[in-house]
């Protein structure tokens, strides 16, 4: 028993990754962040893409955001920081675009700012808030409903059709 769990424990650590700097270990190509590794050193396009937590910096070297890359593009939960360590927003993506809830943050840690992105573009209700955690504007932005999805033209070779309404704005609001 006790070798099967020092074995797992050590299967577990060695198949953990450690964060890349990205801009250092790995290189853009078209959104997605690919390693430097070759599949065979005959062809140039035979890079693979990298899997797993990741993250960029300023140029004076503190952490700027951080995340994880899945296929070569930021996935799932990001976390924007300032040079001094402090959240400045939290965003979801899905295949390297904003698509999810974010939250941005003022230097002294309130929220500045909350709302939606689908396939990069702003979505449903934003509110913006000031430095005192009070909200001073709302916006709304256009949201693609399923009357209006059953109206786009079919896919095109598997890629799905972007709204030409999304990111528009419909009400806006100041307080």
């Amino acid at each position: 028993m006790k070798f099967t769990i020092l074995f797992l424990l050590i299967l577990f650590v060695g198949c953990s990754k450690e964060p890349v700097e990205m801009e250092v270990v790995l290189f853009e190509r078209a959104g997605q962040w690919i390693t430097n590794d070759d599949y065979s050193s005959y062809f140039f396009f035979n890079r693979k893409v990298y899997n797993g937590p990741a993250f960029n910096t300023y140029r004076s070297g503190e952490k700027r955001e951080e995340g994880i890359l899945k296929n070569g593009y930021k996935t799932g939960l990001w976390t924007g920081l300032d040079k001094e360590g402090k959240k400045r927003y939290v965003g979801e993506y899905k295949k390297g675009k904003a698509d999810g809830k974010w939250t941005g943050y003022h230097q002294n840690g309130e929220k500045k700012y909350d709302g939606s992105y689908e396939q990069g573009l702003q979505t449903g209700q934003w509110n913006y808030y000031n430095e005192q955690g009070k909200k001073t504007l709302e916006e709304i932005y256009f949201d693609c409903d399923e009357r209006c999805e059953e109206e786009h033209p079919p896919d095109r070779r598997g890629v799905p059709y972007i709204c030409e309404k999304l990111g528009n704005i419909i009400e806006t609001k100041e307080f």
